[in-house]
């Protein structure tokens, strides 16, 4: 279903384990060629190379080394073997029987010396419920597949959703450095303006206080994306020491066309998974009632053959055998389900209980599917249309900012005149990259509800 790719990190040893070995069993007047040995395995052991990571880089990655996706694997695997097998109940069952008999302490002369006997059986048992067997295993089958991609697709939503967080947290993380870096270029000019005598100190201190205030946001947002980088190498079975780079943009999200879905609502509500999996839970609750309905009317045949063959070895004459056969042919009907208080009969009407609840649940989630489809592609219209506003407002506080700027360096601007355009722009631009995040969070739900692969909307 995936790429098998086979990922590791680590920190590199200065000496591998072998190298130490190799270097123990070295005679003492070899010293001067063990330190050269020593030196160049040091050397020749590179350092951990850095990984980059497209987001398809991600998910395969993530879906070879989950732990979930592995057990579901397993279990799909036992769900499949079992339908294969699930006919067995009809299977023969096979005996041979070998019996030694010989009397301790005989009395009479002509008495028996000792007995031989073997014997053989088969039998063979049919029931209908061989049928609802064998569809309930096909159904759980079925099931356990639809099970195994709902868990392919979470991992690989927790993935996509994961790797644009950290997209528009290094983003951001830039953009507050830029943000304080000018902060801090801002004071330096204003305490060499004010060395020189051309602006008063409250503006240098004033500055200060803006560069000062800028630091620990900055330390919080590259704490956060620390934090959530290791979550993400977590994610992808990755060792938390593995220099993982990933390959991406928040602006190719920008760039998105409108989302159009390619088919009807209702269609992709029956393609939900949520939904086939419930269509399924009810297809095998169905077949629960015919086979409780089989177990308490339905008859049962069973065929038996036996063979055996039996020598009796007399002290005193010759040996006598003797050969039997039997063949058994039988049916039975059970009558206690035609009694409306049996247990069987409870069990029917328990069953057929258990098929309107899930038809009941079957519609509500149906319901459930659609209203979310709904919402989701209101929320990327919504955001589209942000991102547009957004995008102007950027270029406005872009001109305004430098506007400000260069009224400031001619005196016709006070600092604090200058520090609102400059965070009035850096909002914008954050506001942006926040909303492009929005924008890629709600389409990754809405391919993920619809069952659609996910990367393919808007593009």
């Amino acid at each position: 279903m995936r790429i098998v790719r086979d990922t590791a990190g680590g920190n590199a040893q200065a000496v591998p384990p072998i190298y130490k070995k190799s270097i123990r069993n070295i005679p003492m007047n070899h010293t001067f060629f063990s330190c050269i040995l020593l030196i160049s395995c040091m050397t020749a052991v590179p350092a951990a190379a850095q990984q980059t990571m497209t987001v398809d880089d991600a998910v395969a990655t993530a879906v070879d080394n989950n732990i979930s996706i592995q057990r579901n694997r397993i279990t799909v695997e036992g769900y499949r073997r079992a339908d294969a097998h699930s006919w067995n109940s009809i299977s023969p069952s096979l005996n041979l029987s070998a019996d030694y008999r010989k009397p301790t302490a005989p009395t009479d002369p002509i008495t028996t010396d000792y007995t031989t006997s073997l014997g053989a059986s088969v039998s063979l048992t049919f029931s209908p419920s061989l049928f609802t067997s064998m569809k309930t295993a096909r159904l759980n089958y079925e099931k356990g597949l639809i099970s195994f991609e709902q868990a392919c697709r979470s991992v690989e939503l927790s993935v996509r959703s994961s790797f644009y967080a950290i997209l528009y947290e290094t983003e951001n993380l830039s953009l507050q450095k830029r943000n304080l870096e000018t902060a801090r270029q801002q004071y330096e000019t204003n305490r060499a303006k004010y060395n020189a005598g051309r602006i008063p100190q409250l503006d240098v201190l004033t500055a200060q206080v803006t560069y000062e205030k800028l630091k620990p946001a900055v330390e919080s947002a590259e704490i956060t994306l620390q934090n959530d980088m290791n979550t993400f190498k977590q994610l992808l079975g990755l060792d938390l020491a593995a220099d993982l780079a990933l390959s991406g943009s928040l602006d190719d999200i920008l760039a998105l066309d409108t989302v159009v879905l390619d088919q009807d609502i209702d269609q992709l509500v029956q393609n939900s998974s949520s939904v086939q999996l419930l269509v399924k839970q009810l297809q095998a609750a169905e077949t629960a009632v015919t086979a409780f309905r089989f177990s308490a009317y339905g008859p049962t045949a069973t065929a038996s053959w036996a063979y055996d063959k039996s020598t009796v070895h007399p002290k005193n004459g010759s040996a006598v055998t003797t050969d039997t056969g039997s063949l058994k042919l039988g049916v039975s009907i059970p009558l206690d389900g035609v009694l409306p208080w049996s247990s069987k009969s409870d069990n029917v009407t328990s069953a057929k209980d258990a098929v309107q609840d899930l038809k009941l649940q079957l519609q509500d989630q149906k319901t459930a599917v659609k209203v979310s489809i709904q919402n989701y592609l209101r929320q990327i219209q919504q955001a589209q249309s942000t991102i547009k506003s957004l995008q102007a407002n950027i270029s406005l506080a872009k001109q305004s900012y430098e506007m400000t700027q260069e009224a400031y360096s001619h005196g016709t601007k006070d600092l604090l005149s200058l520090q609102t355009s400059s965070d009035a722009l850096l909002q914008a631009q954050v506001s942006l990259k926040s909303e492009a995040y929005t924008l890629i969070k709600a389409i990754l739900n809405l391919e993920d509800i619809t069952g659609s692969a996910f990367g393919t909307l808007g593009k």
